[in-house]
């Protein structure tokens, strides 16, 4: 026993003393060099010096790093920051803002790169997946020790300006209702998705099924509206703190049940947490075996499916609430648990209202995944360090 406290808020104690670090000698040094910081500065430092994106840009260590790769690389960073939606006004802010030039490593203007240099570069993190990468160890170094109560999972709506990959519908064959011929022979019900990902073991086999082309998504909101747009989705899995742990992009047209199991499969690797939550569109035996399996409890919500049953059950789940919520009585202990799901809304909110991915004006499955990967690195950084402090 005397060993288990120490090892398991030893990350957390790392990162609590490289805090007071900042605050007592990084600050003031940089304050007498540069002037004061305001808070959108001093937060950017903190998810720099935390990311430490450098150590993942240049692969060859014999080398040396090709000219404005790692500068650039914190640029991106400090885009997803100061809530910049495109490269252009990233260079622009650049030339005005001093400070910030001197963050991201360049000491005058004449040595910001042109935007197409800017363009190139990110072409090559993006393909490197340096932001999904240095996400990653972040989560290895501070927080793979820390137990958490839940993870909430959900896909987000990222509308781009692109089209839509057509794809061609096979004309099935029409048969006759009831029990066929003797001698008919008809076409087996193709299994879906989640029927092949539960045999498979890594989360790369899994993710081989999900297509990352630009799709036409349909989706109902919270009011009951169907919504339509074209371009993709963003797969999120939450922990406690509203920190993001594991991020996946697909197209739109990707149902998001079929990223369930990838992504209770990746964060079960990353960090250590005890319940699942998951909403209506998750409704699945498969799913919610697969948690299991990982001992995990889940809690779905229930989808009726035009089953009458089902719609009873949940009109008097409605109809028992309302009257503990009237005696004021506790109710169920999963029902108080399912509403930390909220959190994962909460991250989408801050991904697009302040973390620069309201509008993404890349094309290419490959980019869209970096500039939204940019932001869930610097959301769970700044997340992290709430968490602490």
């Amino acid at each position: 026993m005397k060993n288990i406290i120490p090892k398991l808020s030893s990350n957390l104690s790392k990162m609590w003393l490289r805090i007071i670090n900042h605050e007592n000698c990084l600050f003031p040094e940089i304050k007498e060099q540069l002037g004061t910081l305001s808070t959108k500065e001093e937060k950017l430092i903190k998810i720099l010096d935390f990311a430490q994106i450098e150590k993942h840009v240049t692969i060859v260590t014999i080398t040396n790093t090709p000219k404005d790769r790692e500068e650039i690389a914190r640029a991106f960073i400090a885009k997803s920051v100061y809530n910049i939606q495109t490269t252009r006004d990233l260079i622009h802010r650049l030339h005005r803002d001093r400070i910030l030039r001197v963050l991201c490593g360049w000491r005058y203007k004449i040595d910001i790169p042109s935007e197409s240099k800017f363009s190139r570069v990110f072409e090559q993190l993006s393909d490197m997946k340096i932001a999904e990468k240095t996400h990653q160890k972040f989560i290895e170094e501070y927080l793979s020790d820390t137990i958490f109560m839940y993870n909430a999972s959900d896909a987000t709506k990222i509308p781009l300006r692109e089209k839509p990959v057509k794809v061609e519908k096979k004309e099935k064959a029409k048969n006759k209702v009831g029990r066929p011929k003797k001698g008919e022979k008809r076409e087996a019900i193709k299994p879906k998705i989640l029927e092949f990902q539960k045999d498979m073991k890594t989360t790369n086999d899994m993710l081989s099924l999900v297509s990352t082309s630009c799709g036409v998504g349909i989706k109902q909101n919270s009011k009951g509206n169907r919504e339509v747009w074209i371009g993709g989705k963003l797969h999120i899995s939450v922990v406690d703190g509203d920190i993001p742990v594991v991020a996946f992009y697909s197209g739109a047209n990707v149902h998001d049940s079929s990223v369930a199991l990838p992504l209770i499969n990746e964060t079960s690797k990353r960090v250590m947490y005890l319940h699942d939550l998951l909403d209506a569109g998750y409704d699945s035996d498969i799913i919610a075996e697969y948690s299991e399996e990982l001992n995990h409890k889940p809690i779905i919500d229930i989808n009726p499916k035009n089953s009458k049953v089902l719609k009873e059950k949940i009109a008097l789940a409605k109809e028992e609430k309302e009257k503990f919520e009237y005696l004021n009585l506790t109710q169920a202990s999963d029902k108080h648990h399912y509403k930390q799901r909220s959190m994962v809304e909460r991250v989408n909110k801050y991904l697009k209202d302040d973390f620069g991915c309201d509008k993404i004006y890349y094309q290419g499955a490959n980019k869209v995944a970096c500039v939204l990967a940019f932001g869930i690195l610097s959301i769970c950084i700044h997340q992290s360090l709430k968490l602490i402090t």
